[in-house]
């Protein structure tokens, strides 16, 4: 298996080279170049290869004979990464080619171009992405959201006196899978922070240390409402994710994770003094 397909940084023009489409159109899974003998003069000849979407292989003399408008994409073959044509759109460009067929890719909206990416031999398959692959794992990766303790309960909250949320903190959680393309992929999940929004215009994000999190009496995410409201305070407890991946002895890149967050409905009372007889 080939190396896996980068984008290197630089600044290029892209220009999107693509064969003029001929006759009716038809739709294509993938368009690649192969190797003929004629059986009559036993002499080798170059031709465009193409899946028909869902159906037959059928050969044409050449790109410009395919009918239909066709788009570059990045596949993989026995010999590793390389590109072929297909009449899908796809969010790659070509902006320059080389005389053995091989070119140099762009996404669009991206002026950063791959490498040399050589033209496919044969029927290429999908190229997978190490990091689809770590983002299927991480989401699948659910905890349930945070399961806080408030002291004073719903419905006991005071103007003037504190108020606690503790909150257990998952574990940290690595792992590593084996990558579709032949890699190892090393996989680190965390929770990096808890994140308490408190309802009155005041959110505190606290370190994800247990002890901090611990909640009545002598953990650190405490508060004190100083206004009433009986109707009650929209409290929202939310786990902030660090997670990150790479390719086994590689750098680490990070994937953002959306938070998870429990809220409840936190009423709060107010004491009034009475003088009485």
């Amino acid at each position: 298996m080939g190396t896996r397909l980068r984008i290197a940084t630089g600044t290029a023009v892209l220009v999107l080279l693509l064969p003029h489409a001929v006759g009716a159109a038809e739709d294509f899974a993938s368009c690649w170049v192969s190797v003929v003998v004629s059986p009559i003069t036993h002499v080798e000849r170059q031709i465009t290869r193409c899946r028909i979407s869902g159906g037959d292989v059928v050969d044409y003399a050449g790109d410009d004979s395919v009918p239909s408008h066709l788009y570059p994409n990045v596949g993989t073959e026995l010999a590793g990464d390389c590109w072929y044509w297909t009449s899908a759109p796809t969010d790659w460009m070509i902006i320059s080619r080389f005389a053995d067929g091989g070119v140099q890719l762009a996404q669009i909206g991206s002026a950063s171009p791959t490498g040399y990416v050589p033209r496919c031999t044969s029927e290429p398959g999908v190229l997978i992405d190490p990091s689809s692959e770590a983002w299927e794992y991480v989401t699948a990766f659910v905890h349930p959201p945070p399961s806080p303790d408030v002291n004073p309960i719903p419905g006991d909250g005071v103007t003037g006196l504190e108020t606690f949320v503790g909150v257990p903190i998952p574990d940290v959680h690595d792992t590593q899978l084996s990558s579709g393309t032949g890699a190892t992929l090393d996989i680190h999940i965390e929770v990096s922070a808890v994140v308490v929004d408190w309802g009155d215009n005041r959110a505190d994000s606290f370190p994800a240390d247990q002890a901090a999190l611990a909640g009545y009496p002598d953990g650190g995410a405490r508060h004190v409402y100083e206004v009433k409201d009986l109707a009650g305070y929209d409290l929202s407890i939310a786990y902030a994710w660090t997670a990150r991946w790479r390719i086994a002895g590689e750098d680490w890149e990070l994937l953002d994770v959306p938070e998870t967050s429990t809220s409840l409905v936190y009423p709060v009372a107010e004491i009034v003094s009475v003088i009485t007889d």
